[in-house]
């Protein structure tokens, strides 16, 4: 970016002056909504200000929670990555020992404490997540150049999940269980093994400690994801703070700690694959979906999945709208642009480079707008001296001629011209806008809405001032999650002169103007601010929060965070799945290899191949499938399995499960590999005692022959 260019203040106004509005620009309409369903989405939206303005009487907004989602969610991100990795300390990583080094360790003793706040940490950034992902929507802040910042949010909010999902398989009890069989059977559904995975998790002994590996590899390594993830969602915003301020991420963490100790978090009981888990608590910030995955078949999970990943990635196309970028983008007017740069530092969105001068003036650079970035919220009007970026439908040289009319002529019939240039999104946006209502709030004051308190030009109100005007009252929107993002912001420091342009108290009396922050629980503390501006009050920001009672007011907000997190984080859950017994029989066995013809070989005087490929090609050999018969007390049950691989080489893979009533029962299972119906099978006979909730586990395997799980 190009250095700051000086230039002549006279000429800005000379410049100002003497040049009128781009015609085409006269009386154009505002753009339409950016979004369907604005009133309702803003109903949602205007309940979370209230919020905000609420916590803010006794909390600086760098201390309130709501302020900062994404950011805070970080922190818990870097806490949960921590606590994840010094848990490592006292965690083994396999089948037979994951369950008993967790459930070993002391609820308060040090690696109790690290276990519980990995846990909790985890549970209160997903809460935090959920509630960005919401704010975010309900302030329309997801269609037109904000689609990627989205999008990318939603890919992490489910990585994050995914994350999560993975990290309960690792402590391998019920939960773990219940979660594995479902990730499972989803997987089966996959062209990915030869043969379905479900079978191995009918006993401990098949379970592959492999796959166990696995995932917890995937629950170590996808974190990274989250970081490329980053990137991609603050790519198209200036100024992002990573994480918050440091006594938020230092009051969040010790909230996490209280919650590890006053509620240790503890293992369900340990996974038992031949018994079917009944009723126990579960984490439902990550385990939820087991609700719907438990009654679902693998292909359920997927179309359940894929629908819902893509209702939310999609939400900028289907409830977004369509419109034409030079109906709501800002614009450059070149020949008043005089390179000073401001425009660029102060868009939220980097949406403005300085590129190279095209028409020859004596100037280094020139604004540029990336049409890819721009949501048209106006702080680059605010920022231009010479009015030389800003929006068509708005455009500042016909506001300022129409602004200065009105106080001229107002003044002229001998009364008191009053202004008050508010902030559209106070409201929901332009269309939403109830000006008779804000007139009613502000007597005395010829209220005009404006695209964001960040419109408003410092030079503009010293030439109202100028012409006679005796209050400006600038309002803006008291949401942390401002359209706009940081109009507040720079038309505040515009104000004190800490900011480039800067209002000049040499051209107008500075007690005759005001910027405030509306608050939508206390009104009527605006309507006495402006009437105290208008009457030549003090120019300062009247709504003053009282910081008294901070300590009260961050011990009864973490309570009830803390309370959200540890409710829904071990919540009753009743497993779906029937009681009833059942008897499976889980084999993998090879067929017996058919007959064929041996491949035909060429004559050597007649082969012209090269030497080393004259040998002649092996047969083509197959195996028979596999016929399974299931006897249960004289029912006959009969199933044929054809052999796996491309050319029907392979072994017959295969499950059978029957219900049983509760009792003994006599259970002969046979097995035929030769379609010969005089060859020996393999057959296996017993009685088996059924009881609720259990599973009678036979499997059969070439190398073991039949076996009866415990």
């Amino acid at each position: 970016m190009s250095a700051p260019h000086p230039h002549p203040e006279i000429d800005c106004e000379v410049l100002a002056d003497a040049m009128g509005p781009d015609p085409a620009a006269t009386g154009s309409q505002p753009p339409p909504p950016p979004t369907r369903a604005a009133r309702w989405l803003e109903a949602g939206n205007g309940l979370l200000t209230r919020c905000d303005t609420l916590l803010e009487r006794r909390l600086p907004r760098e201390l309130n929670p709501l302020a900062h989602l994404g950011a805070a969610a970080n922190a818990m991100l870097v806490l949960a990555t921590f606590t994840g990795v010094l848990l490592l300390v006292w965690y083994s990583p396999s089948l037979q020992f994951a369950w008993h080094s967790l459930a070993d360790l002391g609820p308060r003793s040090l690696g109790g404490i690290v276990r519980s706040m990995h846990r909790y940490s985890s549970d209160l950034l997903m809460l935090l997540v959920l509630t960005h992902a919401l704010r975010v929507f309900l302030a329309r802040k997801f269609a037109g150049a904000r689609w990627l910042a989205w999008a990318s949010g939603i890919a992490m909010l489910g990585l994050i999940w995914f994350i999560g999902w993975t990290g309960y398989w690792l402590v391998w009890d019920e939960r773990a269980q219940l979660l594995a069989l479902d990730s499972v059977r989803a997987i089966d559904v996959l062209p990915v093994f030869g043969e379905p995975m479900l079978r191995l998790f009918a006993s401990e002994r098949t379970v592959p400690s492999l796959l166990f590996f696995v995932v917890f590899f995937l629950h170590m390594l996808l974190p990274l994801g989250i970081a490329a993830g980053l990137c991609l969602h603050l790519a198209r915003l200036s100024r992002s703070a990573l994480l918050p301020d440091w006594r938020l991420s230092v009051w969040l963490a010790g909230a996490v700690l209280i919650a590890a100790l006053v509620y240790p978090a503890t293992n369900a009981a340990p996974a038992q694959m031949a018994l079917k888990p009944d009723t126990f608590s579960m984490d439902w910030w990550y385990l939820g979906p087991l609700a719907i995955t438990s009654r679902l078949g693998g292909g359920g999970i997927w179309l359940t999945f894929l629908l819902a990943m893509a209702g939310l990635m999609t939400v900028p196309w289907w409830l977004g709208r369509r419109r034409q970028r030079a109906t709501f983008q800002a614009a450059v007017n070149i020949s008043r642009c005089f390179s000073c740069t401001h425009c660029a530092q102060d868009c939220p969105f980097g949406a403005i480079t300085m590129v190279p001068r095209t028409d020859g003036k004596p100037f280094p650079s020139q604004a540029q707008i990336d049409a890819d970035r721009c949501i048209g919220c106006g702080i680059c009007t605010g920022s231009c001296d010479t009015q030389a970026i800003g929006m068509a439908w708005f455009d500042a040289q016909q506001v300022t001629r129409e602004l200065e009319a009105w106080v001229q002529a107002t003044a002229a019939a001998g009364k008191t011209p009053a202004l008050a240039l508010v902030c559209a999104n106070t409201e929901g946006g332009w269309d939403l806008f109830d000006r008779v209502g804000w007139s009613r709030r502000l007597p005395g004051y010829e209220v005009r809405p404006v695209p964001c308190a960040g419109w408003v030009e410092p030079k503009l109100i010293e030439r109202l001032i100028g012409k006679g005007a005796a209050a400006v009252l600038i309002v803006g929107c008291g949401s942390s999650e401002a359209f706009a993002k940081e109009g507040n912001r720079w038309i505040h420091a515009r104000l004190d002169g800490t900011r480039e342009p800067s209002f000049r108290p040499n051209r107008a009396d500075p007690h005759k103007v005001a910027h405030v922050i509306f608050d939508p629980l206390q009104p009527a503390r605006l309507t006495a601010a402006a009437q105290r501006l208008r009457d030549g009050g003090p120019a300062t920001e009247p709504v003053r929060r009282r910081r008294a009672g901070g300590w009260l007011a961050g011990t009864l907000l973490t309570a009830v965070m803390l309370a959200v997190v540890l409710v829904v984080s071990d919540a009753p859950f009743r497993n779906p799945v029937p009681a009833e017994a059942e008897f499976v029989f889980s084999f993998q066995a090879h067929g017996d290899w058919l007959e064929t013809a041996p491949a035909a070989t060429v004559d050597p005087a007649e082969d012209t191949r090269p030497v080393h490929m004259r040998a002649a090609l092996p047969a083509q050999r197959t195996r028979a499938p596999v016929l399974v018969r299931l006897e249960v007390d004289g029912r006959t049950i009969e199933q044929t399995y054809q052999p796996k691989g491309l050319k029907s080489d392979g072994a017959s893979v295969g499950e059978l499960r029957v219900p049983l009533n509760p009792g003994n029962h006599a259970v002969t299972v046979t097995l035929l590999t030769n379609q010969d119906p005089t060859a020996a099978p393999k057959v296996w006979r017993g009685t088996i005692e059924a009881k609720e909730r259990h599973l009678n586990v036979l499997s059969f395997e070439s190398a073991r022959g039949f076996e009866l799980e415990p």
